[in-house]
């Protein structure tokens, strides 16, 4: 009995220390914060380095984690880990690039997850329950899939590789022309009429299909990343996007008419600095306030719909992107959690 009640004593000691050990870690430096223009909430991103996922708060320091379940840690980890959180529900959506995806709890409880290896940089989960998702990493000449949808089961109920979207030649970016990937498409969305958005990084275009047929091609989105919803302003329908021409920013572009330039809404600090924190721009999240939600490498901001930059966060254990020290992180995409 005494003994039973000693090591329950030692344990609970343990658990306290490395709960408190987790709880003081600070990873983040405040660099801007206009209290009265930011969302309040926190954010949720995967350390690729520790295999982990962690939420941490708008100072930066780290309110939860949970680690990447046994079966994914051999995933490519480096090779754009999207991570969604899912607020009906609380739970985190986490592709595992090159070999699946899950959703986990906060208990760290897998609820659901496949294995699939062509998927990479995108997954949403749809009102059915089911999921769709991109492979960037579709390689030049083996008409890879590019855009699946799967069932909660993981049964594949479609599936589209290059040939469906036609892409001309000769709107291949130049600086694309050697590398592996041949569309590197980095992100999907279902629109409200059911119709897909995709992004295609190697062409510049925001690409838009319902029922088997393309419907509409925005070109001249240069690195495209993350197109967002469609809104209604003003009477005029608008979305908006990452735009990787030097130096990288917002655009926003008119829906209704794929021919309309777009307008630079932000554009990143310190533009012509090389190994800027904010290269390369990756996530774009409307915020329920109207900011918009982005990251670099190593930098996560919030940005009001006028361009202002009012919270500014930077990650000085994360690596650059274009560093070569791999026992560090950098920030490929994050999720933002309300409160």
């Amino acid at each position: 009995m005494f003994k039973n009640l000693l090591k329950s004593f030692y344990l609970l000691i343990i658990f306290s220390f490395f709960s408190v050990n987790s709880q003081s870690e600070i990873i983040g430096e405040l660099i801007t914060n206009n209290a009265d223009k930011v969302q309040k909430g926190t954010i949720g991103l995967v350390d690729t380095y520790n295999q982990r996922i962690i939420e941490i708060d708008n100072k930066g320091k780290v309110i939860w984690e949970k680690k990447i379940p046994r079966k994914f840690k051999k995933a490519e980890w480096n090779a754009a880990a999207d991570i969604e959180w899912l607020p009906e529900t609380d739970t985190f959506l986490i592709v595992a690039p090159k070999k699946g995806f899950f959703e986990i709890n906060r208990k760290g409880k897998v609820l659901n997850s496949c294995k699939n290896k062509h998927i990479s940089h995108d997954l949403d989960k749809l009102d059915d329950g089911s999921f769709i998702f991109v492979n960037g990493w579709d390689l030049k000449g083996k008409k890879n899939p590019i855009v699946t949808k799967v069932t909660n089961d993981c049964k594949i109920v479609m599936s589209k590789s290059e040939d469906f979207f036609d892409m001309d030649k000769a709107d291949l970016n130049p600086r694309r022309a050697m590398d592996k990937d041949n569309m590197h498409s980095n992100s999907i969305r279902i629109l409200e009429d059911e119709s897909i958005m995709l992004s295609v990084r190697n062409y510049d275009q925001v690409v838009v299909f319902k029922n088997n047929k393309i419907i509409k091609r925005f070109k001249n989105a240069t690195g495209v990343h993350d197109p967002s919803e469609v809104y209604n302003e003003n009477g005029n329908n608008f979305f908006y996007y990452l735009d990787r021409n030097r130096p990288h920013n917002i655009n926003k572009r008119n829906f209704d008419n794929v021919d309309d330039s777009p307008k630079i809404i932000w554009t990143i600090p310190e533009p012509h600095e090389r190994k800027s924190p904010w290269i390369p721009l990756r996530t774009l999240e409307k915020l329920e306030n109207g900011n918009w939600l982005v990251t670099g490498s190593q930098r996560i901001g919030q940005v009001t719909k006028d361009g202002e930059l009012v919270w500014e966060l930077n990650l000085p254990e994360f690596r650059h992107q274009r560093d070569r020290n791999k026992d560090k992180t950098y920030i490929y995409k994050v999720a933002f959690i309300s409160k």
